[in-house]
């Protein structure tokens, strides 16, 4: 499997090879398509099927010389995961590892999914020019959903709370987060353009179904030295 990445669906070469098997004795087919509807005994359930020409409403993912196609408002739910192929004795069929699924049914085909805390990001011209709506999952930092939707926020320290560079202003939803701790609140002094708002994103984790809105600051510490 090619890179591992959080911001798209990610395929296995045991289900890339397993897709190909099918298209081939099938034999015709421009693809494969995913994606999730409304069933099963947990909420949604998975769905396959083939495609015999070329979906150009649906994102598409080339890998390997097989093309899969997935409408956007499944990929909302499926994005991060992993689809993998399965051969485990009974248990043989496609997975999916998927972050966004909160219970999974003992058949094994349909899920429940996390209300996920709503999140807009402000303009900011070089990272964000025009501003986005994400989601996070649980327990997932503000800088985790904005690295996992492509938006860049400088992490320097690998979010390991010994930096600044991921520094950003609460412009709503402020009073939901946890208060921050000491050593943020140590470093947070050092940040530039400090607000009573400020927050470092790799720390702060909004609750669950809570919208926020956020404002990443025009410089950060690392951009202030260089420049000067």
């Amino acid at each position: 499997m090619s890179t591992f990445n959080p911001g798209e669906l990610n395929f296995s070469d045991s289900a890339l090879s397993h897709f190909k098997d099918m298209l081939e004795s099938r034999g015709k087919g421009a693809g494969i398509k995913l994606g999730i509807k409304e069933a099963g005994c947990s909420g949604y359930e998975y769905t396959f099927d083939f495609v015999d020409d070329a979906l150009d409403d649906y994102k598409s993912f080339e890998k390997e010389n097989l093309t899969i196609y997935v409408d956007t408002k499944s990929l909302n739910f499926l994005k991060g995961s992993l689809v993998d192929y399965v051969d485990d004795g009974l248990n043989k069929g496609i997975k999916f590892v998927n972050p966004n699924a909160k219970a999974v049914c003992g058949c094994g085909e349909s899920y429940t999914v996390y209300k996920m805390a709503k999140k807009k990001i402000w303009p900011h011209e070089e990272i964000c020019p025009d501003g986005a709506q994400i989601e996070s999952l649980p327990e997932e930092t503000i800088c985790e959903a904005a690295l996992r939707n492509n938006i860049k926020i400088e992490h320097a320290c690998e979010m390991s709370a010994a930096c600044t560079t991921c520094h950003c202003i609460v412009r709503k939803g402020f009073e939901s987060l946890e208060e921050a701790s000491d050593i943020e609140e140590d470093l947070l002094d050092k940040a530039w353009g400090l607000e009573q708002t400020s927050r470092l994103s790799c720390q702060a984790i909004p609750p669950d179904n809570e919208e926020i809105e956020i404002e990443l600051p025009k410089y950060n510490i690392n951009m202030v030295s260089e420049d000067h």
